[in-house]
């Protein structure tokens, strides 16, 4: 009853934010503002799908290769959204702190590789690693990319309140507030909204 609840909760606020983000899009015809909208609507995609086998099976989805699509979709728009309001320069240089992200990404792909696929665990990695890398840069960067430094702080907490959903389905179970998984995606559902007022700042002229 709690992750019907919790699932309907996040889809309604991922379609606040698909809103917000065309309308965005539409009245300052911005690439970036497209970006997001399909980011916040990729991974609302794989979460309806999720909520149609709770609702009429009664249970998660044996495979999980449509949602897993969709969030895969949802993590690739981000990346390219940290690209599009902050766009790396022609011969910069990458700070080694970039590195951490993406060696952490595949450190935990291999942990989690006793639950999951290997594939679907490699291209996580993968996705997620490049989310971190261009955040990273953003952040070490501080005079460069001022403006994009909150949105690269939201994209980072996104992946870790994904990480932690996935640390949690591993060792918690339960239909109750004691799940921590629940915990984990309401921040998730909170740090889309809050991502919203950082893209607006990532691209404000």
């Amino acid at each position: 009853m709690i992750e019907r609840a919790e699932n309907i909760l996040q889809i309604a606020a991922l379609l606040f934010c698909v809103g917000i983000s065309h309308w965005q899009a539409v009245v300052h015809r911005s690439r970036a503002w497209v970006l997001a909208a399909f980011f916040f609507g990729s991974y609302m995609m794989g979460d309806i799908f999720w909520m149609v086998c709770l609702i009429f099976y009664g249970k998660t989805p044996q495979i999980s290769v449509i949602s897993d699509l969709s969030w895969f979709a949802s993590y690739s728009f981000l990346y390219l959204l940290l690209l599009q309001t902050a766009p790396t320069k022609a011969g910069e240089k990458r700070h080694w702190l970039q590195w951490v992200g993406p060696a952490v990404s595949l450190a935990l792909a291999i942990y989690f590789m006793q639950w999951g696929e290997i594939l679907s665990n490699l291209i996580y990695a993968a996705i997620i690693g490049l989310v971190f890398f261009a955040s990273i840069g953003r952040l070490v960067e501080r005079d460069r990319y001022r403006k994009q430094r909150f949105l690269a702080v939201m994209a980072i907490v996104i992946c870790l309140m994904e990480y932690g959903l996935w640390f949690s389905s591993c060792f918690f179970e339960g239909d109750s507030l004691a799940n921590p998984y629940y915990w984990f995606d309401l921040m998730l559902t909170a740090s889309c909204l809050i991502s919203l007022w950082a893209i607006k700042k990532a691209v404000a002229e």
